[in-house]
Protein backbone atom coordinates (compact mmCIF):
# COMPACT_ATOMS: atom_id res chain seq x y z
CA UNK A 1 0.00 0.00 0.00
CA UNK A 2 1.34 3.69 -0.81
CA UNK A 3 0.02 5.07 2.25
CA UNK A 4 -2.59 7.12 1.05
CA UNK A 5 -6.39 6.61 1.56
CA UNK A 6 -8.67 6.48 -2.18
CA UNK A 7 -12.43 6.30 -2.88
CA UNK A 8 -13.83 3.68 -4.90
CA UNK A 9 -14.95 6.50 -7.64
CA UNK A 10 -11.09 6.95 -8.38
CA UNK A 11 -10.85 10.68 -6.74
CA UNK A 12 -7.24 10.76 -4.91
CA UNK A 13 -7.97 11.33 -1.14
CA UNK A 14 -5.62 12.25 1.61
CA UNK A 15 -2.23 11.01 2.48
CA UNK A 16 -1.46 9.08 5.88
CA UNK A 17 1.64 8.38 7.52
CA UNK A 18 1.49 4.46 8.41
CA UNK A 19 1.50 3.88 11.83
CA UNK A 20 0.31 7.38 12.59
CA UNK A 21 -3.40 8.36 14.03
CA UNK A 22 -5.01 10.80 11.83
CA UNK A 23 -5.46 13.88 13.65
CA UNK A 24 -8.30 15.61 11.75
CA UNK A 25 -9.05 18.70 9.70
CA UNK A 26 -8.53 22.50 9.80
CA UNK A 27 -9.99 24.67 7.99
CA UNK A 28 -7.81 27.86 7.05
CA UNK A 29 -9.03 31.31 5.71
CA UNK A 30 -6.42 33.21 3.60
CA UNK A 31 -7.07 36.82 2.73
CA UNK A 32 -7.58 37.14 -1.48
CA UNK A 33 -7.56 33.48 -1.62
CA UNK A 34 -10.14 30.34 -1.54
CA UNK A 35 -9.98 28.49 2.49
CA UNK A 36 -8.21 25.60 2.65
CA UNK A 37 -8.79 22.36 3.96
CA UNK A 38 -5.80 20.77 5.79
CA UNK A 39 -5.57 16.99 6.82
CA UNK A 40 -3.45 16.56 9.36
CA UNK A 41 -1.20 13.85 11.48
CA UNK A 42 -1.24 13.00 14.73
CA UNK A 43 2.54 13.95 14.47
CA UNK A 44 1.69 17.51 13.60
CA UNK A 45 2.43 17.64 10.19
CA UNK A 46 -0.01 18.28 7.28
CA UNK A 47 -0.29 14.96 5.06
CA UNK A 48 -2.28 16.71 1.95
CA UNK A 49 -3.92 20.40 1.06
CA UNK A 50 -7.41 21.10 -0.46
CA UNK A 51 -9.29 23.76 -1.73
CA UNK A 52 -12.47 23.92 0.83
CA UNK A 53 -15.72 23.16 -1.32
CA UNK A 54 -19.19 23.46 0.96
CA UNK A 55 -22.59 22.11 0.37
CA UNK A 56 -25.50 23.36 2.28
CA UNK A 57 -25.97 21.50 5.55
CA UNK A 58 -28.50 18.63 5.08
CA UNK A 59 -29.82 18.59 9.03
CA UNK A 60 -30.82 22.31 8.76
CA UNK A 61 -30.98 23.09 4.52
CA UNK A 62 -28.88 26.18 5.18
CA UNK A 63 -30.95 27.62 7.77
CA UNK A 64 -28.16 27.25 10.46
CA UNK A 65 -27.99 24.31 13.15
CA UNK A 66 -25.42 22.59 15.48
CA UNK A 67 -23.60 20.44 13.02
CA UNK A 68 -22.92 23.58 10.60
CA UNK A 69 -22.14 25.41 13.57
CA UNK A 70 -24.64 28.06 12.56
CA UNK A 71 -23.60 28.83 9.25
CA UNK A 72 -25.67 26.36 6.87
CA UNK A 73 -23.13 24.79 5.00
CA UNK A 74 -20.80 22.04 5.61
CA UNK A 75 -17.48 20.73 3.99
CA UNK A 76 -18.34 19.10 0.80
CA UNK A 77 -15.96 15.81 1.20
CA UNK A 78 -16.53 14.35 -2.39
CA UNK A 79 -15.73 17.23 -4.12
CA UNK A 80 -12.24 17.42 -2.44
CA UNK A 81 -9.15 17.28 -4.71
CA UNK A 82 -6.24 16.70 -2.21
CA UNK A 83 -2.64 17.40 -3.03
CA UNK A 84 0.85 17.37 -1.08
CA UNK A 85 1.44 20.60 0.38
CA UNK A 86 4.76 21.00 -2.09
CA UNK A 87 2.45 21.22 -4.85
CA UNK A 88 1.50 24.29 -5.89
CA UNK A 89 -1.85 25.12 -6.41
CA UNK A 90 -3.27 24.75 -10.62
Amino acid sequence: MDGSISRSDGVAAFHVHPGHAFEGFELVAQPNAPPMLLACCQCGEVLDIAEARFAACRDCAGGGCVRCGGTGRIVDHGALEWRLPSESAE
